[in-house]
């Protein structure tokens, strides 16, 4: 004998008209579990962890990944709220969780505070930089921006290719090589000789990061060819 969970069926239909979800009934009815569940989040009973960890895990994943088999440890009012939120986020998405707070950034934040919820991203973090040896290369490939400072150069008499050596990160421990060939050495050349006459083009302010006494520099009146 088949049987149906009529309840169910009956909320299913509730949703749709003619076949179409109703985004409006969705976010309506998630809107207001998501209001109690947060109110439950903030409570210090059992149950309120495994909910502050689903809220936080809709807020940012990334940051803060939940088990899913912590749903198990749900009473069914609490777990069918955490499915009517879920619905709301996965079929409505017309914002994020925790835009439907007032000040909700700082409320999630405080919920993750609270419950001293591990935030991933920071422990990855922490854990890349602890593997990571003094005087070895750093990840570059991760991406990012990178505040370096010249360390030295190198070059072959006779070639022209110059390398230039930029120490990068708080310890300087990491040392990339910037290879410039003939044409591109002369493009940062012009660069840098357009820079520094602009910035000098005012005679009497001369640059904004003039240090006292400093003069203009005899270089900039001479052709490129007699540097």
């Amino acid at each position: 004998m088949h049987l149906t969970n009529v309840s169910y069926v009956t909320n299913i239909k509730a949703f749709t008209h003619g076949g179409i979800v109703d985004k409006d009934i969705i976010e309506t009815r998630g809107a207001e579990a998501l209001q109690r569940l947060f109110t439950v989040a903030n409570r210090d009973s059992g149950q309120c962890r495994y909910i502050a960890h689903f809220l936080l895990g809709l807020y940012n994943g990334h940051r803060f990944p939940f088990d899913l088999t912590d749903l198990r440890g749900l009473d069914n009012e609490l777990f069918e709220d955490c499915m009517t939120v879920l619905r709301m986020d996965a079929r409505v998405t017309q914002q994020e969780v925790h835009l439907y707070f007032e000040n909700g950034g700082k409320r999630f934040e405080q919920l993750a505070s609270d419950w001293q919820v591990e935030d991933m991203e920071k422990v990855r973090a922490d854990a890349k930089r602890a593997a990571q040896p003094v005087g070895s290369p750093a990840p570059l490939h991760d991406g990012g921006t990178w505040t370096g400072a010249l360390h030295t150069y190198g070059d072959a008499p006779g070639y022209r290719d110059v390398s230039i050596y930029v120490k990068l990160g708080e310890q300087a421990n990491t040392q990339v090589e910037l290879r410039l060939s003939p044409s591109d050495a002369e493009t940062v050349m012009m660069h840098i000789a357009r820079v520094h006459a602009l910035a000098w083009g005012d005679g009497e302010r001369g640059p904004l990061d003039k240090k006292d006494g400093e003069r203009r520099p005899g270089w900039l009146d001479r052709a490129p060819a007699d540097w």
